[in-house]
């Protein structure tokens, strides 16, 4: 969700360099909701993850009904997959661009390429694919998308939303369930917001873990599993701020410039902190920090029993 969302920023410089496209978006079925609220596509194509057998099955003909389209240019936003890069090649633009980050031979695949650089922000990055590939302007034509409506807000305010999960990639980007609880807390006694408690449904027992060791739930509401990707987007944007760990709705809070307050380890807050214009990050920055990186598939590499940069901070 995060990369998606860190996309749009580049989608819509390749809208004002091509006013007159028709844009199609590729993505995976779960990221569908996503994309129809930022509303930066003129068109979704997914494809479903299942069993492997399936997957492939679906994926040629995909291919095949892509070829139909006559694509001018592919923007492949991948850093360092084969799958999308293989789809480009297969399906045959007139043009395509990629990220060469030197770990692979994935830049081959592209008619054009832009090297991917790991000390700067990933929309950066982004925008860089689409404003340094040196794609010739092409007369292309098509509609473009209305901006879509402004969704409602289900809860009264004032009101803190807290993310305290991480996607299965990488677990070990929570800061610890104790810290948490801890936080939530001291929050509460104050008794100035009311606390809203996120999460996907693989997340319920995590969250509701922390909910049920919280000394006072009187003004705590978890909403854990509850909500679809419309309603989590407007819950943020009702909010008066938002506390998360390294994880997607810390970029819905960016996308909607709501102040944010996260906390990053295994990796950068230079490569993914929020871009909103208030924001707090506490990131320890120790010697084996960031151990994610692109080139490593974006995998935790620990050296210690447990992330250690993910404990030692004061909650107060």
């Amino acid at each position: 969700m995060g990369s998606i969302i860190l996309t749009a920023p580049a989608v819509q410089a390749v809208r004002q360099k091509f006013p007159q496209a028709k844009l199609h978006y590729l993505t995976f079925e779960v990221n569908r909701e996503v994309l129809e609220i930022m509303g930066i596509a003129d068109s979704i194509i997914t494809i479903k993850l299942s069993n492997p057998f399936k997957f492939n099955i679906d994926t040629l003909k995909l291919i095949k009904k892509l070829r139909q389209v006559n694509f001018d240019i592919v923007y492949d936003f991948e850093f360092f997959t084969y799958y999308s890069a293989l789809i480009n090649r297969l399906v045959k633009p007139k043009y395509s661009t990629g990220f060469d980050n030197r770990k692979n031979k994935r830049g081959r695949l592209f008619t054009h390429t832009v090297e991917f650089n790991d000390h700067i922000h990933t929309r950066d990055n982004f925008l860089n694919l689409v404003n340094a590939s040196n794609i010739p302007s092409l007369h292309i034509g098509g509609l473009t998308q209305p901006e879509p409506e402004a969704k409602s807000v289900l809860v009264k305010k004032p009101y803190i939303v807290l993310n305290p999960n991480a996607s299965k990639m990488a677990y070990e980007r929570r800061l610890p369930a104790e810290y948490f609880v801890k936080l939530i807390d001291e929050l509460n006694a104050a008794a100035k917001y009311k606390l809203v408690l996120t999460g996907s449904q693989e997340e319920i027992n995590y969250v509701s873990a922390i909910y049920q060791k919280l000394k006072n739930k009187e003004h705590v509401l978890d909403l854990t599993g509850k909500l679809n990707v419309n309603e989590l987007f407007s819950f943020i944007a009702g909010s008066e701020c938002l506390i998360t760990n390294d994880s997607g709705p810390l970029h819905i809070a960016s996308v909607l410039n709501k102040p944010v307050i996260a906390f990053f380890g295994p990796e950068s807050p230079v490569r993914y902190g929020p871009l909103s214009s208030r924001q707090l990050v506490f990131y320890r920055g120790l010697e084996c920090s960031p151990c994610m990186s692109v080139s490593n598939s974006k995998t935790v590499n620990c050296i210690y029993n447990e992330p250690k940069c993910m404990t030692g901070f004061d909650v107060d």
